[in-house]
C-alpha cells in the first residue's frame, strides 16, 4: 500500500540507480569535486561541499572507467540539503544522451 498523501507527485519520470561514478561539478568558473550518489537518464544525485541555489545552471561531469571519456552534461538544481556534514544536491539534465545509463556499466 502507498503511505504518500494523495495530493504528493512523484515527478520523477526515470528510475535512478545508485552508482560510485566519479564526478565534478561547476556552477561558476572553477570546478568543484563531487561524489556522484545515484544516477537517472535525465538526472542525478551529488554529494557537495557547498549550498547550492535552487534553479541554478550546473555543469557535470562524470568520469567513467578508462577507456571512456568523460561525459559533460549541463543542466539545473532541483533541490540542495544539507545531509550531516555535506550538501546533497539534485540536479535535472537539459539534454542528456540516449545512452547516459551505459556509464554505470563501465562503472567499478
Amino acid at each position: 500500500m502507498d503511505d504518500r498523501p494523495a495530493d504528493t507527485v512523484d515527478r520523477r519520470s526515470t528510475t535512478r540507480r545508485a552508482c560510485l561514478l566519479g564526478a565534478r561539478y561547476r556552477v561558476a568558473a572553477s570546478w568543484h569535486p563531487a561524489t556522484l550518489v545515484d544516477l537517472s537518464a535525465r538526472g542525478c544525485r551529488l554529494r557537495i561541499g557547498e549550498d547550492l541555489p535552487r534553479g541554478a545552471a550546473v555543469r557535470v561531469e562524470l568520469s567513467p572507467r578508462a577507456p571512456a571519456s568523460p561525459v559533460e552534461l549541463t543542466g539545473s538544481v532541483v533541490w540542495c540539503r544539507l545531509e550531516g556534514l555535506s550538501h546533497q544536491a539534485g540536479v535535472h539534465f537539459d539534454d542528456p544522451p540516449d545512452d547516459l545509463m551505459d556509464l554505470l556499466e563501465s562503472a567499478p
